[in-house]
């Protein structure tokens, strides 16, 4: 099987307040810890990742948990510890390493946050959500924050999405015979994940 590479390199991103330092080294350490799957798996999830409106700046979490959750409410997947830290490090600049990663998505499950979808997979849910957005509120006294604050928003698309965790009448997530949704094509198990052209190669 060819290589799987994601093509980006954070070696010129410019530090700021709350970031990790050497970004580039931690980024390739963490896409070497992820299997042939998960690579794979960050592939297809890779466009989804990016800004919550409704929250505060990933940069304003004020503890690993928080992040923990920010990670999974803003990128609409299943992640495992491994595919979560490859995410907030090249995405939102930030290292954890896989055992705190672990321990802080078992922490959000017992807190009902997040859930499990599968053997080592955990999504946030529509409470985690809440909670972000109860954080915005105190943040900036409504639900979404200053766009000159915002600084972490995604680069793969100009627009903003909405957040759907599964829970609402009208959701398809989950949904076996939905046209969209990573939880479905998980639990189907027909096909393999389609890899994105956009940054990527095998």
């Amino acid at each position: 099987m060819p290589e799987i590479t994601h093509d980006i390199d954070l070696s010129s991103v410019p530090h700021r307040p709350g970031q990790s330092q050497d970004l580039e080294v931690k980024r390739q350490r963490a896409w070497r810890r992820l299997s042939e799957e998960e690579k794979l798996w960050v592939a297809d999830a890779w466009d989804l990742t990016g800004m919550i409106p409704s929250a505060p700046a990933f940069r304003e979490m004020q503890n690993a948990s928080d992040r923990v959750l920010y990670v999974l409410v803003g990128t609409e997947e299943s992640l495992t510890p491994d595919e979560l830290c490859y995410l907030m490090i090249a995405r939102w600049f930030r290292n954890i390493d896989p055992a705190t990663a672990r321990a802080k998505m078992a922490q959000l499950v017992s807190q009902g946050y997040a859930r499990y979808t599968g053997i080592g997979r955990t999504t946030a849910t529509e409470v985690g959500l809440v909670k972000l957005e109860e954080m915005a509120k105190r943040h900036y006294g409504y639900a979404g924050g200053d766009d000159e604050r915002r600084l972490d928003h995604r680069r793969t698309t100009p627009k903003n999405r909405v957040v759907d965790r599964g829970e609402s009448d009208r959701s398809s997530f989950g949904d076996r015979s939905a046209p969209t949704g990573r939880f479905r094509k998980e639990i189907s198990n027909n096909s393999g994940p389609e890899v994105r052209r956009d940054g990527w190669s095998r």
